[in-house]
């Protein structure tokens, strides 16, 4: 049995950048996403705006303490600048802010690129400077240093792509002063199939990392360094009251379980920065929606399919318990609108061949509440094995899409009768790059 009919989704936001950038104010608003521009829907603020927005509760993972996302009042005071500043200006990317320390102050003069290849996009993460104040310095109550004493900051830059040759040209561009000693780190599968490639291209070592290890590098740096990085999503709420920040303190975040969704999912307990053991994983993850979705609908691409499914009613081709028992089945606990099959709808043994053909609207989001529901059930009986109260889930599958989230929150919530919590990532597509940009200890192609 599947989850509850999703009656009416409300379309949260365009696929794109994780809700980490700055936006210019709404009227005037350009949609600014990895892949290509696509058009802004007016009636719709986007969840990058609302994950900004100084006015969304941020909600403790460990203490379940309720505080908004501004300045405290016991927060170092914010001086008062001597001579104005000129207008801010935001990195064209989405980006995080380093802290200044001594781990980070190498970047200020060497610039590291990352790239995780996997068998869908290719994901990029890379380091830049910049000698001007950004609104997210204040956010956090001006408690954490950002600038090195010569005022300039180390920012981390996040992009995706869809081909090798995008990201090749791309990073001509940016990395200009490049010379063959410099490294580029690399992870995934793509980092053995490509690495002669981006060597010969670029002119530079690859220095390849592990993939879990990059990735739980990754998910770790984030979690314990960028404050907001974790959410939740509430369907039944209203405007902001949809997403709330979930922070935890750095000695609070283990264990929890990790469940990784790329082309296919994995699946990780972990218990410290270091302690970490893939514990499962399924071949039915976001390639399979991909795969599926080509052959029976003609989107070019996964936003399009995803678009597909924000219009699409699933209980024109999914078989809903009340289409079997004509109502709930209350011995069992099943409501009357609890998917019995999915795509059950669609045979057409026995039947005319004139039957006119399902529409893909529905078709894709009866395939994407497949895969979630699966997804979700399966997060639930790990979590629940290992005894963890917290699951994250990464990798780029579900782009803050809020049908994928409604229903991966309602499967954990509903299995475990609401003691296991589901979050997620701001930068989900981006822990196995930013891991890999992390890791010293990589090995080394010339």
């Amino acid at each position: 049995m599947g989850h509850t009919s999703v009656l009416s989704t409300r379309r949260i936001s365009p696929r794109g950048s994780p809700p980490n950038l700055r936006r210019t104010p709404p009227k005037f608003r350009k949609v600014l996403v990895l892949k290509e521009k696509r058009p802004a829907e007016i009636e719709d603020p986007v969840m990058d705006e609302l994950l900004l927005s100084s006015k969304l509760k941020r909600v403790d993972s460990a203490t379940g303490c309720v505080s908004p996302r501004v300045a405290s009042s016991d927060a170092l005071p914010i001086p008062a600048p001597t001579t104005p500043r000129q207008a801010q200006k935001a990195p064209k990317t989405p980006y995080v802010i380093l802290p200044a320390c001594d781990a980070f102050e190498k970047f200020r003069s060497i610039r590291r690129v990352s790239v995780d290849i996997g068998g869908t996009l290719i994901k990029v993460v890379y380091s830049s400077v910049t000698d001007e104040e950004l609104p997210e310095e204040s956010l956090n109550g001006n408690t954490r240093k950002y600038a090195y004493e010569d005022g300039k900051r180390v920012l981390v830059n996040f992009k995706k792509f869809t081909d090798l040759d995008r990201l090749i040209n791309f990073l001509k561009e940016i990395w200009t002063d490049r010379k063959s000693g410099d490294t580029i780190h690399c992870t995934g599968g793509g980092s053995y199939k490509y690495s002669e490639i981006i060597m010969k291209e670029l002119g530079v070592r690859l220095q390849r990392t592990d993939e879990m290890r990059s990735l739980i590098f990754g998910v770790n740096f984030l979690l314990s360094t960028n404050v907001d990085e974790s959410f939740t999503y509430h369907h039944d709420a209203v405007g902001r009251n949809k997403f709330q920040y979930r922070p935890i303190a750095a000695d609070l975040i283990y264990p929890f379980l990790l469940v990784n969704i790329g082309t296919g999912i994995s699946i990780l307990k972990v218990d410290s920065p270091t302690s970490y053991e893939r514990v499962g994983g399924s071949s039915m993850g976001g390639g399979t929606f991909m795969g599926l979705g080509s052959m029976l609908t003609p989107a070019q691409n996964f936003d399009e399919l995803l678009e597909m499914a924000n219009r699409g009613d699933h209980r024109n081709v999914d078989k809903l318990v009340c289409d079997i028992y004509g109502g709930a089945y209350d011995e069992l606990g099943l409501k009357a609108d609890l998917i019995a099959g999915s795509m059950a709808k669609c045979n057409r043994f026995g039947e005319l061949p004139k039957k006119q053909a399902h529409k893909p609207e529905d078709i894709a989001k009866s395939l994407l509440l497949m895969v979630s529901n699966n997804i979700g059930q399966m997060a639930y009986l790990y979590g629940t094995r290992y005894n963890l109260k917290r699951i994250y889930f990464g990798g780029y599958f579900i782009r803050q899409d809020p049908i994928t989230m409604r229903t991966l929150s309602f499967a954990i919530n509903y299995w475990s009768k609401g003691e296991i919590e589901a979050l997620y990532l701001k930068h989900e597509g981006y822990l196995g790059a930013m891991g890999s940009f992390l890791d010293e200890d990589g090995k080394l192609d010339d």
